[in-house]
């Protein structure tokens, strides 16, 4: 499959870029004659900023898309592919080598790739570039790095600061807002001070504030910043005496470091003691981060002057800390986050004071806290939000799992976390890195805790799902020994659910058996979650493939129940396909059909590519039947490029290979192979989302009508995905009505409300409001919308 053809990743620009002709010439011209272009350059001066531009200006000449990769927060160089895969929105459930899985599915493609920040892992990010490059000759790389990444195809640029007036010359003071240096701070200034402006009188003073901070930008937005307290004047004289230290640093860029670390240096003792102490502490995380977040792993809890709130403000007041408003969906809580300069200097000097061991011990426990809460939480109404805030949180999950790995005495809570986030890996589109922590995790010699159990049998349910029946098999055991030496009536469930999972590419009725024996274990103990219920959905599969329809679809409609009772989704998902499976056999093609569509609608919101590969499978079949073969032909063709990322095509079975060998056989005969090939090939070429469009609808999205700033319905209006309360709820956000007042009307609590909307957008494939409005006013008349 492709990426959907003119789009990318790229965030928006939330503050004006400041010319930088020159170089972003100079880029565009280095990459129409080289594969790889490396902008280097001090840390501060502007090589990010720079990039994203070029890649935005040159977007047009790339049909697969411009995709950014942020390395600044990696440490280990095995987790470089799984952040490229990750921008790429590239899922592999595979147990193959990933570098391998980008270099086929990039082998195709016109895309330009944006590796930022990639002086950490240089080497691992020269090894990646060589190998992606000469996989793919369509693919441009345009990398940012405080040094080369040192191979044969690459041309570097070396960024400038920003141009100042040089110092002694006489210039014109009409022409000096045109400096880029000068342009930034006083627009910097601006958004610091409203009614700032450059004049006669504070003119002299700016322009020796950009000349002694070297036309650094980062330097320039910290001083710019300070004008809410000092002017222009006061600034230039409180630097002064600082920088007259650095006149005899040797070599320019050595200067340029050294101003660059003058200014955060200065930047930092104005701070007062509070925001320096909280500077250093918030550089534990990694990426963003909540205010909550903050609060928990940096404040002492002791009583002050300053409150935390206001202590962060002030560093958002003075650039230190940035928002990033345009990260929130769903209603999610407002994240923030350091530049990764400044993340460096507080954690340097958090280390300087012998504090890091202790407040990444407090990061890391906050965040297994958090995944242990969300594992909880996952069997219900608030799913959709767990899975938007778990992927903002990846970085510091990342960070978290790394500290566990550092210090052999940390063992037990890394397994305790990579084990609670089992909904993570399966359900979030990670199954390959979550892979990759268990392994580590588990590495002998295991030792016999309840961590350790669980940890097993989540791995062997990953490794089950990749097609690695070894370890799967070998992890299911290991489980069932461990809960035998621990006497845990609830890890003996899993486990023998575990081995269950297991069996059921080799002994089905074993599988059955053992499934059977775990769902009794997990109700005896009324343990009700995505992972029991589980067992469910796998026992309709079995059933149906040992042809019991009868008992299929009552696992089945068992699961639904159950997932609707608790207002989740991702297990009913699952209930839906495997009923609709259990119809299709029974000969009920249309109705089956229906509950695929509304499986596929749910799937999509949380990225669930091996749910989405058999839903849609089952579709096509469901397709043939009806006789419409063209349309089944071309999600076959779709299906090829999307089963190559999974690491069990079809769950590994001779039976659903026979249906679907049959459908294909009966919608070639039925087109001829002509008009099938040419269908099929359709298919070939279209991205995820646009079969899923195209499964939903009838009809891909073009980048045109994806653009627009409406979408169409995820659905055509007699096979609506939404519940009839979703309708209700929908109907009155279409009327402008506030959740609160929804509530209201429908004698129901807020945060029900909350819970419709998150699924409502989930269903429906959109992000706002108005879209919701949208499609209602495009939906033939239900009723009037009443409690």
């Amino acid at each position: 499959m492709t990426a959907r053809r003119g789009q990318g990743n790229l965030p928006a620009e939330e503050t004006s870029f400041v010319d930088r002709r020159r170089e972003r010439d100079e880029t565009r011209r280095l990459l129409s004659v080289s594969r790889l272009v490396t902008l280097t350059g001090v840390g501060g001066v502007g090589k990010t900023r720079l990039a994203l531009r070029v890649a935005a200006e040159v977007s047009r000449s790339f049909p697969d898309g411009v995709w950014l990769a942020e390395l600044a927060q990696v440490q280990d160089e095995n987790l470089l592919a799984h952040t490229v895969a990750g921008a790429l929105r590239l899922q592999d459930l595979s147990s193959r080598d990933l570098v391998s899985v980008l270099a086929g599915y990039l082998a195709d493609k016109r895309l330009l790739l944006v590796l930022d920040n990639c002086e950490q892992v240089v080497t691992g990010c020269a090894r990646l570039a060589e190998r992606l490059l000469r996989a793919a000759p369509g693919l441009r790389i345009l990398a940012t790095s405080r040094q080369p990444l040192g191979i044969p195809a690459e041309h570097m640029l070396r960024v400038p600061p920003l141009a100042a007036p040089e110092p002694g010359h006489l210039w014109d003071g009409a022409e000096v807002g045109d400096y880029e240096a000068v342009a930034l701070f006083c627009e910097r200034a601006s958004a610091a001070l409203s009614d700032f402006r450059l004049t006669p009188d504070n003119q002299a003073a700016v322009v020796r504030l950009c000349q002694q901070l070297e036309g650094i930008p980062l330097a320039i937005e910290l001083a710019a910043a300070r004008l809410r307290a000092l002017s222009a004047e006061e600034l230039l004289a409180r630097l002064g005496d600082r920088f007259r230290v650095l006149g005899g640093a040797r070599g320019l860029t050595q200067a340029r470091h050294r101003t660059l670390r003058a200014a955060i240096d200065w930047s930092y003792e104005l701070c007062s003691a509070a925001e320096r102490q909280l500077w250093s502490r918030l550089s534990v995380f990694a990426g963003s981060f909540t205010l909550e977040a903050a609060e928990e792993v940096c404040a002492d809890g002791d009583p002050s002057d300053e409150s935390f709130v206001d202590v962060l403000a002030g560093l958002v007041d003075k650039s230190v800390v940035t928002r990033e408003e345009t990260r929130r969906q769903h209603g999610a809580p407002t994240r923030y986050r350091m530049l990764e300069t400044i993340r460096q200097y507080g954690a340097q000097r958090l280390r300087d004071r012998g504090a890091e061991p202790e407040y990444r011990r407090r990061h890391r426990d906050w965040y297994l806290r958090l995944s242990e809460q969300a594992a909880a939480d996952w069997f219900g109404p608030r799913q959709l939000a767990w899975y938007t805030r778990m992927r903002l949180e990846h970085d510091n999950l990342r960070a978290a799992l790394e500290f566990c790995l550092r210090d052999p005495g940390e063992r037990d809570a890394g397994l305790r976390m990579a084990g609670s986030l089992w909904f993570y890996w399966v359900t979030c589109g990670v199954l390959a890195e979550g892979r990759q922590w268990l392994d580590r995790l588990l590495a002998p010699p295991v030792p016999t805790s309840p961590e350790a159990e669980t940890a097993s049998w989540v791995r062997s349910w990953i490794a089950s799902h990749q097609g690695d029946q070894v370890v799967s098999e070998q992890d299911a055991a290991r489980s069932i020994e461990l809960s035998r030496r621990l006497g845990d009536a609830r890890l003996k469930a899993y486990a023998v659910h575990a081995v269950g999972v297991a069996a059921m590419v080799t002994d089905l009725d074993r599988a059955r058996a053992l499934l059977t024996e775990a769902w009794a274990r997990h109700r005896a103990m009324d343990d009700v979650g995505s992972a029991s219920v589980m067992s469910l959905v796998q026992l309709s599969v079995v059933a149906n493939l040992q042809g019991d329809l009868a008992g299929a679809a009552g696992y089945a409609t068992e699961c639904l129940r159950i997932s609707d009772l608790h207002e989740e989704t991702w297990t009913r998902s699952w209930g839906l396909s495997l009923l609709a499976f259990a119809e299709w056999r029974q000969g009920d093609s249309a109705r089956a059909a229906d509950r695929l569509r509304e499986s596929l609608a749910i799937k999509r919101g949380f990225d669930d590519l091996f749910g989405i590969a058999m839903s849609l499978e089952f579709l096509s079949w469901c397709l043939v039947t009806d006789g419409q073969h063209a349309q089944a032909a071309r999600l076959f063709g779709a299906l090829e490029g999307l089963w190559q990322f999974v690491g069990l095509p079809l769950m590994a079975s001779p039976q659903f290979s026979g249906y679907r060998q049959g459908s294909e056989r009966q919608a070639r005969a039925a087109l001829g192979d002509d008009r099938y090939q040419a269908e099929y090939q359709r298919g070939r070429s279209l991205s995820m989302p646009e079969a899923l469009d195209y499964a939903l609808t009838g009809t891909a999205r073009s980048p045109e009508r994806e653009r627009a700033a409406v979408r169409r319905p995820a659905t055509p209006a007699s096979r609506s995905p939404l519940t009839t309360r979703e309708e209700t709820v929908a109907e009155l956000v279409a009327t402008g009505m506030s959740n609160k007042d929804i509530a209201t009307r429908l004698l129901i609590a807020p945060r029900t409300v909350d819970s419709h909307v998150e699924h409502i957008l989930a269903k429906l494939g959109f992000n706002s409001r108005t879209q919701i409005a949208t499609w209602v006013a495009h939906r033939e008349p239900r009723r009037s919308a009443r409690p």
